[in-house]
């Protein structure tokens, strides 16, 4: 069955009128009519089987048929940061990271990526961004569509942290720690009910001053095993790596 998300506060009796891409999405794409149902997410982030009622599409009309209790996110807030990264990577790495359950992202300026963004385009680019991650979460059955912002630098981005419970920051040069403590000690924590930050750098990776920077902000450097990971790779191992021990282990 499929979801969407309606930015409108939830009524027992209320009927709530889809937007057109979503409207258009149920009729043209998937063949929906009247009395078939669909998953709707309320702005509380609670979910109901709906019932279509109309089904025009440019405004399809649904209302409340049962409600849906369980959720199918993760007990920890996960947030990665990252710098912009070339072509279409970002897009393939907020799809997936939406998919595998963070809560925020941001992305950040940094000394060495490449991928720089204009200030005049970042409006638009936090447009589509926030379009992709709808759809994705819409596929993975979240019960909320993660933030997407944008900050211009790295002391914005430590500002942004500094309430989180823990904050990690991925670091190449420990990939030759075999002991890799920080990780672990962050995958063994109680996660449950808990906020974590976790930093990457892009193709060209962090600085020592930024390393440094972090270090300094109390973030703690963590190995992401014995190989290079790739920049649009090393966020959805550590994500995965955290879900993993959220869901089975909590």
């Amino acid at each position: 069955m499929q979801q969407y998300f309606v930015d409108e506060l939830f009524d027992e009796y209320g009927r709530y009128t889809l937007s057109k891409d979503d409207s258009n999405h149920i009729v043209r794409i998937m063949r929906k009519k009247e009395n078939d149902k669909v998953y709707i997410v309320f702005k509380e982030k609670i979910k109901y089987i709906c019932n279509i009622i109309d089904s025009k599409i440019d405004g399809v009309v649904v209302e409340p048929f049962e409600r849906i209790y369980t959720s199918n996110e993760l007990t920890v807030e996960i947030t990665v940061a990252i710098p912009p990264l070339k072509s279409d990577k970002i897009e393939y790495l907020i799809q997936k990271l939406t998919e595998l359950g963070v809560t925020n992202i941001v992305l950040f300026n940094s000394e060495r990526n490449i991928a720089k963004i204009k200030k005049d385009k970042i409006e638009n680019k936090i447009q589509r961004w926030e379009k992709i991650i709808k759809e994705a979460a819409e596929q993975s059955k979240r019960n909320l569509i993660p933030n997407i912002i944008y900050v211009d630098s790295l002391q914005e981005l430590i500002s942004y942290g500094k309430n989180m419970d823990y904050k990690v920051v991925a670091y190449e040069k420990e990939s030759t720690n075999i002991d890799n403590i920080n990780l672990k000690n962050l995958l063994c924590s109680d996660l449950n009910k808990k906020s974590i930050l976790a930093v990457f750098g892009s193709e060209g990776g962090l600085s020592e001053n930024e390393i440094s920077n972090f270090r300094n902000a109390d973030y703690k450097t963590i190995g992401l095993g014995k190989r290079i990971l790739r920049a649009e790779t090393a966020p959805l191992y550590l994500v995965s790596c955290v879900s993993y021990f959220n869901e089975f282990y909590n």
